[in-house]
This record gives structure tokens, C-alpha cells and sequence, in this order.
């Protein structure tokens, strides 16, 4: 973010000469200023900021929207609770970029976005500079483009100074929040882990349970003393020791 907001554009000789030299200023920047230990290419910083601009767009809209109702006694704070819950239905997904919005909220494009006077007086950026085929990748749609900063050099270094503190709360707050989701998810593992163990268990004993049971009967027919019955009854009892046996040999 800082990135964008923090470069400026040289003075436009051609369109196309201009769009190189904003991208590579921005990746330089953050070449230079990455404390993070990734690796980003001019495509990969590029469908970053594309990604982050339509989805703050799309919550600037769901503000403006919030804002004509004109209601009476609401804080910033419901009012930004109100936008929230507007973007999740139109959207289908919450929006997670509070970072990202303390930081683009009080730039011209992210203001006002039918404020048709503004886009009519604001000088050419970016955004109204076409990207030609093959810049970098298709798939971006409205995404790729991109608004020169309004403000460089020691404005926009006092700007980042007074939302540094913010953002850095608001980080703070989501990554509590992703701990205790992660602990979550790691009791409810546990606890199914815990509840497939009993189960298996159960069965073991019931099964040993079975075994046991199935052992008494057949020591109990193999001692009936089948020299002392007759008939049907004694080929029957016969029969059992003789099935018994063959399984008992089968197992040694």
C-alpha cells in the first residue's frame, strides 16, 4: 500500500512510457522498503493492487450508499458496522480490508465515487491511461487501473505517520482474531480426534466382549458328552464340535 501511495509519476512523455515507469517506481519502492521477506514481481504487485482496489471500490460504494439514508444519531462506528454488513450481502464474502481502507479512504478516488464534478476536474492519471495487451496479463478488468497518489514526499509521510498507529491496531485485532479462530479449530480437531478414539475403543471392547461370549459357548459344547445322547440331537452336537475344531485349527 505504502508503495502506491508513496510514488509519484514522472511527467507523462507517452502512455505507455508513463505506465512502465509508475510500475517500476512502485516495485523499486517496494524492493527497497520490504520488511516482510517476500518476493514480488511487477505482475504479481500489480494484480495485488488490483484485487485490493476493486474490493475497497466496492465498499466505498456500499458507504455511499449507507450515507443517503441521512441517519440521525449514528456513530462512524455503526455507520461502519451498517457498510459491513451491506457489502457482505451484496458481496457474499465480509470485507477484511479495514487495514487497507484506513489508508485509501482520504484519497480522491476512494472519496466519492459518483461525484461526477471530481472525475471531470482531476487531472489525467492512470486510471484513464489504457493498458495494452499483454502489460501484464489479462484477467484484471476494471482492476488494472490505477489513479496517480494525490499527494508525495513529506504530505504523504505525515499521512502514513497518522495511520500507522491505526493500522497497526487494526493488524493487531486481526491477528488475535485469526489466533483464537486457529485455537478454534484446533479444539474442535482435537475434540473430533477425541470422540473417533472413544468410538473405536467401544468397539474393541465390544468386540472382545463377542469373542469372549462366542469362546464360553463353544468350551461349553465341546464338554457336552455326546456318548450319552441319541439320535438327531447327538449328530447335532456332532456336528458343533466337529465345526469348532476345524476353526480352531485353522487359526493355529
Amino acid at each position: 500500500m505504502a508503495a502506491w501511495l508513496n510514488t509519484s509519476v514522472d511527467a507523462i512523455n507517452s502512455n505507455k512510457q508513463t505506465q512502465n515507469t509508475f510500475r517500476k517506481k512502485v516495485w523499486e519502492y517496494f524492493t527497497q522498503y520490504n520488511i516482510s521477506d517476500t518476493t514480488r514481481t511487477v505482475v504479481s504487485l500489480l494484480s495485488c493492487w488490483g484485487a485490493i482496489s476493486e474490493k475497497t471500490n466496492k465498499f466505498v460504494k456500499c458507504m455511499a450508499q449507507i450515507n443517503t439514508l441521512h441517519q440521525s444519531c449514528t456513530t462512524e462506528e455503526d455507520k461502519i458496522t451498517n457498510v459491513k454488513v451491506l457489502y457482505l450481502e451484496k458481496q457474499k464474502k465480509p470485507f477484511l480490508l479495514d487495514h487497507c481502507w484506513l489508508m485509501l479512504k482520504d484519497q480522491s478516488k476512494f472519496a466519492d465515487p459518483n461525484n461526477a464534478r471530481w472525475r471531470s476536474s482531476v487531472p489525467p492519471t492512470l486510471e484513464s491511461i489504457s493498458i495494452g495487451e499483454g502489460d501484464c496479463g489479462s484477467g484484471f478488468g476494471d482492476t488494472s487501473n490505477f489513479e496517480r497518489p494525490m499527494a508525495t514526499g513529506k504530505d504523504v509521510g505525515e499521512y502514513l505517520t497518522k495511520k500507522l498507529k491505526l493500522i497497526e491496531d487494526v493488524t493487531r485485532l486481526q491477528e488475535e482474531k485469526m489466533f483464537i479462530e486457529r485455537e478454534k479449530l484446533v479444539i474442535k480437531k482435537e475434540s473430533g480426534e477425541q470422540k473417533l478414539k472413544i468410538k473405536k475403543e467401544r468397539i474393541m471392547i465390544e468386540k472382545k466382549k463377542f469373542e469372549m461370549t462366542k469362546r464360553l459357548e463353544e468350551e461349553r459344547i465341546m464338554m457336552i458328552d455326546i456318548s450319552s445322547l441319541t439320535g438327531a440331537l447327538k449328530a447335532f452336537y456332532e456336528q458343533l464340535q466337529e465345526e469348532i475344531m476345524v476353526r480352531r485349527n485353522s487359526r493355529n
